[in-house]
């Protein structure tokens, strides 16, 4: 079977659609569709085969939290077909090339991934070398608002074999036109872009593994952590993954991209790492965190005072976010936490 049966299969589309629609069913626009999904799949595998598919025009919004962010959201209908080309290809063909250090659109290696390999790399340095060493902290600037077009192609086409499939990546990949240069940026929120840009630095990763011989790294998407115990190494470093960079039209954050040493506190995915003297990592909440999930809670409250929420809705908010905190040292924290949120409660 051609990569294109595989993909543009009806149950293939069905069982794409069955994921796409989790957690998004409150949406008129999805309720509606999936209403009629059975001949909705049926009439866009048609619209495959016939070759009069094209994809839809997209919703552009920006979000504040965790911090300001342009979202650019596919139509429910383009999300079923990219699902099924990730599932049924495009995710085994791009990751199995990728190094294990690198996170995000994986299965088992999302955040609590990339959280734990630091951890657990910055465990393994301390073994070695005690606190005599560094950390190289490197952060790309809008990474997926500057990504070219070109780049972006030639990085999936270096590792898919099928002509259909690297067109309809293609494809996908020049409808995003929203920025002030059509030719630059991907939609941020689409599971092919994050894919895609995952991709985009993998040549990066082997170069900072196999050329530069950083044995303690880990990326999770465009945030990536080199720990070693020469700051002179690690500023050469710096230096060729600027160079590299460039080559893709990319540049590094200067506000975020940082030497420190390896016992100052590491801020990673939400969380500060601080290595101790008898080689504990200690992961916290970020105080920035704290405060925002404290205003998150106060608003919440009174949403469900207004009738909007219900009790049961900002628990649920609530016990995840204690799930997500209780991923570090937080016994403290969550007891705080759990006393605000009370009051909050009692003051009904």
């Amino acid at each position: 079977m051609s990569v294109k049966d595989r993909v543009c299969d009806y149950g293939a589309l069905l069982k794409a659609m069955r994921k796409c629609k989790r957690n998004v069913m409150w949406k008129d626009s999805v309720a509606g569709w999936v209403k009629n999904s059975l001949t909705n799949c049926f009439l866009l595998k048609d619209e495959l085969y016939s070759g009069r598919y094209k994809i839809g025009k997209y919703s552009v919004f920006e979000i504040t939290e965790p911090k300001k962010r342009t979202i650019v959201s596919t139509r429910f209908k383009d999300r079923v077909l990219q699902r099924s080309l990730c599932d049924n290809y495009l995710t085994q063909k791009l990751t199995k090339s990728f190094i294990y250090d690198s996170g995000a659109c994986q299965d088992g290696k999302g955040t609590d991934f990339a959280r734990f390999r630091l951890k657990a790399h910055m465990q393994r340095f301390f073994r070695k070398h005690g606190l005599d060493g560094y950390i190289l902290k490197c952060d790309i600037k809008n990474y997926f608002g500057s990504t070219p077009h070109k780049v972006a192609i030639e990085a999936v086409n270096k590792l898919v074999d099928d002509a259909w499939a690297a067109e309809e990546v293609a494809r996908i990949i020049n409808s995003f036109t929203q920025g002030d240069d059509p030719e630059v940026g991907l939609g941020l929120g689409s599971q092919v872009t994050q894919l895609i840009e995952l991709t985009v630095l993998n040549d990066l990763d082997h170069i900072i593994k196999e050329q530069l011989k950083i044995k303690y790294y880990v990326r999770y998407m465009d945030d990536f952590i080199l720990v070693h115990e020469s700051k002179e190494h690690l500023q050469h470093c710096k230096a060729v993954i600027i160079k590299e960079l460039r080559k893709l039209g990319l540049e590094c954050s200067k506000k975020k991209t940082m030497i420190c040493k390896v016992k100052q506190p590491l801020h990673f995915l939400g969380f500060s790492y601080r290595l101790t003297e008898s080689g504990k990592v200690v992961m916290k909440v970020l105080p920035k965190k704290i405060t925002r999930e404290r205003r998150r809670l106060k608003k919440q409250v009174a949403l469900c005072r207004a009738g909007i929420m219900t009790r049961q809705q900002v628990d649920d908010c609530f016990r995840s976010w204690i799930a997500h905190a209780d991923k570090g040292e937080s016994y403290k924290l969550i007891q705080t936490m759990t006393e605000y949120y009370n009051k909050l409660w009692e003051e009904l």
